[in-house]
């Protein structure tokens, strides 16, 4: 080493002629050792020591190779009131070096750092003096130390290019785009350097993949707008080099994102996917880049595209990509390809690397693409899988995939935009794959891990729903009862008018839950009507949303006053006036009963309902059924009271405690199914048996509301609370029914 490079140097006391280490004053309480060590290596176990203590951060150690040895640079954090410490450098081996800082100290050459590095070493030497700066608020605004890194910036790039504003992603951020040499590599690092300060950016800038006509690979960077000041130097460091950019144009009227993502005009994909990631990547204090990402995506998305000319011996597309709320992403589609081009299908993501469609997904016929290729029957070329990857993409509104050919090449598809709601979504992976092609392994591997995760938040945007009150409501009723309904509004007036010609209900605390708030007005003048014909006092409760049958019952049962629970269907309607006492009384008779519930009837009088019991398809699949469904009203075995494994909600009566002590009913079920098994079984583990009370009896006019349910796909939703159902409750479903149910003098079923 030039001694001369380094007028400064400090004294010093070293294991090895000077000038092999040298000491000097950075930027205000910050030191900088440098060492230059025979050898290739440094010694195993190097550290740094300040006034014999081992240093502490802020500090940092790196070491290079150079011509004829090693470069060995620490910076390290020397507080003022140490007076004149003394730095040593040490090893496994032992001490090294120890230098005595003297009280003259003063700056140096920072591109003297550079004499005799390697172009890599070089570029390590720079990240170093980035990072550090960065992650330290002293330095970030230090002039000292920002002009270090300036002078190392500039001694190692060529003059700086500019990089032109595009677009205003937000009033605070600006996209610019400019061009790099392909020997720049893939980008490593970046920083702006301003006249005395050192900033990060927020977003990492990017290259495209396709160079243009001159060459030149696409370089994205999005900005904030206070860093694109005339002095600003951005630094991009490479795997093949270093450059300098200057912002240029920011200042100047831009278009919008939505404006330069509009119909007609629409962004390339790549800078799409670029803002996309940008914005979805700004903290979540950043209200004004999460509204420009959904803007963009609603209002100007992409125009769907699949290879679907049936000329062609290779066809593809996406008819549904659903990014989960909490990672990973839900895909369906179809593909055709008999002569074997394809060599895989990639779906494209701006937050993690591209995902391919394994053979773990759910095959299935598609007619209309048999019909398109005149394919001969037997084929599957339809698809849907569940590919794991970050949370981040739940910001993903549209997604883009390559049908990967053998040769190289590929062919773009672009899926139509998810839909809007958590619910939609849901409904949309309900109805992707027909029930007879899902696997159990399907079943569990694809649809269930999209199905848990978008119901879970659809669940989660629940608030408390609206009350309104008709008439007094009793001082102190023994029941509460509660009706949750969901589009079919026809036997209210059915019900209601049991309730009001039933003295036993006088007391009763009767609460409606609409779980379809589209017909809330239309609900609430009719039950005006009702409420001034019978004089019943009653309340409703309107959910925000559609929740489904477990969140509509807890919604009713949150605010109950009655000590007794009745959860009640609404297309239930008494046979006789008199029945709820005998409910209540045969509650009351046991302490050890915990639920108790009717024979419930179907309209020609045969049994729809004489207690539930679990039994298993030929598949091996768990089950609810309803005891001698079917046979007549006064079938012997059906008109005896008993213990019994479940009841059916549709009409189940509990105390208030009890039902709060187990959480209510379980909302992880969709839309409506096994939720009061597994409620049943929850009162079972708490201790308590289940009664079946004939002597009460209630027509149920069953699934009238369930199968109106615009997002219900009977057979997957079922197979799905099927399930969840049996990998909780398997077991205790096996020991249970190995008991003997049979009632005296009749079949078990």
């Amino acid at each position: 080493m030039d001694q001369a490079l380094f007028p400064h140097c400090t004294d010093i006391q070293a294991e090895f002629p000077a000038p092999t280490a040298a000491l000097f004053a950075v930027a205000g309480e910050f030191r900088l050792l440098l060492w230059d060590g025979p050898g290739a290596a440094a010694p195993k176990g190097l550290r740094l020591a300040v006034d014999g203590r081992p240093a502490h951060p802020p500090y940092t150690l790196l070491t290079v190779g150079r011509a004829g040895g090693h470069r060995t640079l620490a910076l390290v954090q020397v507080p003022d009131n140490l007076g004149s410490p003394v730095l040593t450098l040490g090893s496994a081996g032992g001490d090294i070096l120890c230098l005595a800082e003297g009280v003259d100290a003063r700056d140096f050459d920072p591109s003297a750092l550079l004499d005799g590095l390697e172009p890599p070493q070089k570029l390590r030497l720079v990240r170093l003096f980035l990072d550090f700066g960065r992650s330290h608020a002293a330095l970030r605004t230090d002039a000292a130390y920002v002009d270090a890194c300036r002078r190392l910036v500039t001694a190692l790039a060529a003059k700086p290019q500019p990089i032109q504003a595009r677009v205003a992603a937000t009033d605070r951020l600006v996209y610019l785009e400019g061009g790099m040499a392909p020997a720049f590599g893939e980008l490593l690092d970046s920083a702006v350097l301003l006249d005395g300060a050192l900033a990060a950016l927020a977003v990492k800038p990017e290259l495209g993949r396709v160079a243009d006509r001159k060459g030149q690979r696409p370089l994205r960077v999005v900005l904030d707008r206070a860093l694109c000041r005339d002095d600003a130097l951005l630094v991009l460091v490479g795997e093949g080099g270093l450059a300098l950019r200057s912002p240029r144009g920011a200042d100047g009227k831009l278009p919008t994102l939505l404006q330069a993502g509009a119909r007609g005009k629409p962004l390339p994909a790549g800078v799409r996917d670029f803002f996309t990631k940008a914005l979805g990547e700004r903290p979540g204090t950043d209200q004004a880049a999460a509204a420009a990402l959904r803007e963009v995506q609603v209002l100007a998305p992409l125009a769907r595209r699949q290879a679907s000319d049936p000329g062609l011996s290779i066809g593809a597309g996406l008819d549904l990509a659903i990014p989960g709320p909490d990672g990973g992403l839900f895909v369906a589609g179809w593909l055709h390809d008999p002569e074997g081009l394809a060599d895989g299908l990639s779906v494209l993501s701006p937050f993690s690397p591209a995902r391919t469609v394994g053979r773990d997904a759910v095959r299935f016929p598609r007619e209309d693409i048999a019909t398109l290729y005149k394919a001969a029957p037997g084929g599957r070329p339809g698809f849907a899988a569940w590919l794991p990857g970050p949370a981040a993409d739940a910001r993903l509104r549209q997604v883009r995939a390559e049908l990967k050919l053998k040769s190289g090449g590929f062919i773009e598809l672009v899926a139509p935009p998810r839909p809007a709601d958590w619910a939609a979504c849901r409904a949309a992976v309900l109805g992707a794959v027909p029930p007879q092609a899902l696997t159990p392994q399907g079943l569990e591997q694809v649809i269930a891990p999209a199905v848990a995760a978008l119901h879970r938040a659809h669940m989660g945007t629940r608030h408390e729903p609206e009350e309104i009150v008709f008439g007094t409501p009793p001082k102190d009723p023994a029941v509460s009862v509660i009706v949750p309904l969901y589009r079919n509004l026809s036997f209210l007036r059915f019900q209601m008018a049991a309730f009001a010609t039933d003295p036993s209900l006088a007391g009763v605390d009767l609460r409606f839950v609409l779980d379809s708030p589209e017909q809330r007005d239309e609900l609430v003048h009719f039950l005006e009507g009702l409420h001034g014909l019978y004089g019943l006092p009653f309340t409703l409760l309107v959910q925000p949303a559609n929740y489904g049958f477990s969140a509509a019952n807890n919604a009713g049962a949150e605010g109950a006053r009655g000590r007794f629970l009745l959860l009640l269907n609404s297309d239930v309607i008494p046979d006789r006036p008199g029945w709820l006492p005998g409910l209540v009384e045969m509650l009351e008779s046991d302490e050890r009963i915990g639920a108790v519930g009717p024979k419930l009837l179907f309209d020609d009088d045969s049994l729809q309902h004489a207690g539930l019991y679990f039994d298993r398809d030929p598949r091996g699949r768990w089950y609810n059924h309803h005891y001698f469904k079917g046979m007549p009203r006064d079938f012997a075995p059906a008109c005896k009271p008993r213990r019994v494994p479940g009841v059916t909600g549709a009409c189940l009566m509990m105390s208030r405690d009890l039902y709060a002590h187990l959480g209510g009913l379980s909302e992880d079920y969709v839309i409506g199914d096994f939720e009061d098994s597994d409620l049943c079984l929850r009162i079972r583990q708490a201790g308590f048996e289940i009664v079946y009370e004939p002597r009460v009896e209630l027509y149920h006019l069953e699934r009238q509301s369930i199968t109106r349910h615009a997002g219900y796909t009977r057979g997957v939703a079922s197979l799905y609370n099927g399930w969840l159902h049996a990998g909780r409750w398997s077991d205790t479903m096996a020991e249970l029914m190995s008991q003997d149910w049979q009632p005296a003098g009749g079949a078990r079923r």
